[in-house]
């Protein structure tokens, strides 16, 4: 990571961009709030007290070696001085501090806390500040930091208890986040305000889902999925919602708390004479809530009922996070200008100081809505920033304060990777740019806890000044990341630089395993709402694997180490669903009963190596996630977000089957391969005896899944390094793991072998052409192809003239030193 240099005050233009001195002002109310005054307060020690917690929970042998005091008044900001064994960390608020300990413990110490594998191996006595490799000293380059996409509460962890969320928080404020969405409890607002508009108490509750669907209650898709709930849940998420806010406040972090927009149960305007409602139709099979017209005596007093309640249970705040009309959502004949400034209306009557916080997210926020607003208290937090198609978001939100951002995750699903190559090349560019309105970062993964690289780079995006150089930063990440330097790990997150966090899909999302999918010879991910591509070259992403098993064998008893293999060894596996598919198909077509019998086989074992590989770090496991939710009492909820979504007409119509699939040992060997096994067999079987393959109801076998009530481990399983290692073998030898591609162009028929392992080389390859178009000798004897390398034959076209060329190409290919197959392309 390169050196930055040291922090000095960052003009207005460049902290706030130029939306406007009052565009500025409003949108940082919340950032305000959260830190103004905090130097006097901090004096008597409350503030600086949260941030000597937090230190004691995270570096329980260390803790009394850190001076916490704050800094003066001014922008956000941290500094950190001393000397060995006494390291004084001066800031701006709590949050500030533990991000400027965070810092030095990367740059100085050479370590780091994530919140995915990650411990800190301190020496006895602390190191001098001054070894950083890095400056120390650094102001916020922008005012808002935001953490949280609406659905990370169902995605991540809906039946987590408080030292999850904790740990949570302590990670975040590290990061250098100061704004976080919180969404637990929040049905109690709503459970209150319900029942003084005509409903009784269990109707009330009736309308709420379960934890695991309510994020996308909130977002008004659906409600009442896994309900009603109970009332002891009710409370003890309120009061996990008051302990997380209130964490949240004493390390200055401002809690982003959901706004009411209108949403409402059935017959809420026959309860309430002079509301009126428009219903919202369907969204993925699921009826969605009415939306109660905002521009009604009746919504303005339901906002107020709302804000109410809400302040009463969870204290003061002063962003709240709503979209009008969410995928799909009608406005009927209610116009969109008048229903914006009626809900902002209501807002700021309630909270005076509120910023209106929106996401960025296919069309929203509408243009028309933004331009009936008082731009200056709202923000819009940028899902798309990292998108190919996203340039100028000064001309798309005509100059509405937004904060640049990522979701660099769907559905919790274990991907790996992030288009970090254009956070680099955009953040920095578009925050500077004359006339930018850009005053903040958005880091808005559908489910945390995963990909702890993705997660360091982007937070450090708002503390430097520069653009970030990504070869330096990778190869520093990779020296902390395990605890000391090393070659090998360098060489890992190279390649991963290069792959996985430079991908080039063009919805900007990693690619999930064809594995998990509801098998078909035509699938193309795992999930329907999915890149239906790999997201970077699969044999380059090889090496990283490679790689990895060369770490030093003083390095691989870090928890770090252990997360990062077994998340590299699923996703190699989880690669080669998408070398295989392929054939698998095309021997079936052909006809092929040797070729697909091999290929199901292997098919198989890989799935099942999957499963054991998964099954060495906690973090890709099944049972924690369904013992959190068994605990609640609504287990079958957290099995059915997994597989069916909700129920048949989601699960189908909807195609959410398997949108937060995840490569997590128990659900890969008791859901995805038994499915794959009966569906491989049956085709096998029904070419056999020369009928059609009959049919499976998938979401019959899923939902029987989701009422069962077997257990699955809570702790790992296995040696990640040894198991790691029989992958790497069994992958090394695997047939089939090369393509063909044929071009008739200038008097030639070109093919071109590809080895898609970059794990071996093979051994010679013989490519043999069938076309009646092709003069010479049908047979080419190539050298081997490197890993990942090519081989190319060239046959000369008989008639120039002619057509376009039909062809066959038949490849017998191995990796070096095993048996060849063959494998047979057609086109033309």
């Amino acid at each position: 990571m390169p050196e930055d240099a040291p922090g000095r005050a960052v003009s207005r233009r460049v902290l706030l961009g130029a939306a406007g001195s009052l565009a500025a002002a409003a949108t940082t109310t919340a950032a305000a709030t959260a830190t103004a005054g905090m130097a006097p307060a901090m004096a008597g020690s409350p503030g600086m007290a949260a941030a000597r917690a937090a230190l004691r929970r995270l570096l329980p042998d260390h803790a009394g070696q850190f001076r916490l005091r704050p800094s003066a008044r001014g922008p956000e900001r941290f500094r950190v001085g001393g000397r060995p064994g006494r390291i004084e960390v001066a800031g701006s608020g709590p949050a500030a501090v533990l991000t400027g300990v965070h810092w030095y413990l990367k740059y100085a110490c050479g370590v780091h806390l994530s919140w995915a594998g990650g411990e800190a191996k301190l020496p006895d006595t602390l190191p001098d500040p001054r070894e950083s490799r890095t400056a120390l000293d650094r102001e916020a380059t922008v005012a808002h930091r935001f953490f949280g996409n609406d659905t990370h509460d169902g995605y991540t962890a809906p039946y987590a208890r408080w030292p999850r969320w904790e740990r949570l928080i302590d990670v975040l404020a590290l990061h250098g986040f100061n704004e976080v969405l919180v969404t637990v409890g929040q049905e109690a607002v709503y459970h209150r305000m319900l029942q003084e508009f005509g409903y009784t108490e269990a109707e009330a509750r009736s309308w709420l889902p379960a934890p695991s669907h309510q994020p996308w209650w909130l977002l008004q898709n659906m409600s009442g999925y896994g309900g009603p709930v109970a009332p002891e849940l009710i409370a003890e998420r309120v009061e996990m919602g008051r302990r997380i806010t209130g964490r949240l406040r004493e390390l200055g972090m401002a809690p982003v708390l959901p706004g009411f927009f209108g949403t409402v149960p059935d017959g809420f305007a026959a309860r309430n004479p002079g509301a009126r409602t428009v219903p919202q139709g369907m969204w993925a099979g699921l009826r969605r809530p009415d939306w109660l017209d905002p521009r009604s005596a009746a919504f303005r007093a339901a906002a107020a009922s709302f804000y109410r309640h809400q302040a009463e249970l969870f204290g003061p705040a002063d962003l709240f996070k709503m979209d009008l009309l969410h995928e799909g959502g009608s406005a009927g004949d209610v116009p969109v200008a008048a229903a914006g400034r009626a809900v902002q209306a209501a807002l700021r009557a309630a909270r005076p100081r509120a910023v209106w916080v929106m996401l960025g997210w296919q069309a929203n926020p509408r243009r028309a809505l933004l331009d009936a607003l008082d731009r200056r208290r709202v923000l819009v937090v940028d899902g798309r920033s990292d998108l190919p198609g996203t340039t100028d978001r000064e001309r798309d939100w005509g100059g509405t304060p937004y904060a640049f951002g990522t979701i660099p995750n769907f559905g919790g699903r274990t991907t790996l990777g992030a288009a970090a190559q254009r956070w680099a090349e955009r953040f920095a560019a578009w925050r500077d740019k004359p006339g930018s309105a850009l005053v903040g970062t958005a880091y808005l993964p559908e489910a945390g806890e995963r990909d702890p690289a993705a997660l360091e780079l982007f937070s450090e995006l708002a503390w430097r000044r520069a653009p970030v150089d990504r070869a330096a930063w990778f190869d520093g990440y990779a020296d902390l990341r395990y605890g000391a330097p090393d070659a090998a790990a360098r060489s890992a997150f190279a390649v991963l630089r290069e792959t996985a966090y430079g991908i080039t899909s063009p919805d900007g999302r990693p690619h999930d395993s064809v594995f998990a999918a509801r098998p078909s010879l035509a699938a193309a991910s795992g999930t329907h709402y999915a890149t239906h591509a790999p997201a970077y070259d699969l044999a380059a992403f090889d090496g990283a694997f490679a790689a990895l098993l060369g770490v030093r064998e003083g390095l691989r008893d870090c928890d770090a180490y252990r997360h990062d293999l077994t998340d590299l060894t699923r996703q190699v596996l989880a690669n080669r669903s998408w070398v295989l598919i392929g054939r698998l198909r095309a021997a079936y077509e052909r006809g092929d009963g040797d070729g697909f019998g091999a290929l199901s086989r292997l098919w198989l074992r890989l799935l099942t190596l999957a499963e054991e590989a998964s099954a060495c770090h906690r973090a890709f496991l099944l049972g924690p996630w369904l013992a959190e939710a068994r605990r609640a009492g609504l287990e079958r909820t957290a099995r059915v977000l997994l597989t069916t979504w909700a129920d048949r007409p989601t699960a189908d119509g909807g195609r959410l089957a398997g949108y937060a699939n995840r490569d997590w040992s128990g659900l890969l060997g008791d859901v995805y391969l038994p499915r794959w096994r009966a569906y491989l067999d049956e085709l096998a079987d029904a070419a056999a005896a020369g009928r059609a393959p009959r049919t499976f109801d998938w979401y019959a076998g899923e939902e029987a899944w989701t009422r069962s009530a077997r257990r699955y481990p809570v702790r790992p399983s296995g040696d990640p390094y040894r198991t790691a290692r029989r992958v790497y073998e069994v992958l090394a030898r695997a047939p089939y793991q090369g393509e063909v591609t044929v071009r008739a162009a200038s008097g030639a028929l070109t093919a071109v072998f590809r080895n898609t392992s970059g794990l071996r080389a093979t051994g010679p390859v013989r490519l043999t052409v069938l076309a009646p178009a092709v003069a010479g000798e049908p047979a080419a004897l190539l050298p081997p192809a490197a890993p990942g390398g090519t081989a190319t034959a060239r046959w000369p076209l008989a008639d120039r003239s002619a057509g376009p060329v039909r062809w066959e190409v038949r490849a017998g290919f191995a990796p070096r030193g095993e048996r060849p197959v063959t494998a047979v392309y057609a086109g033309g």
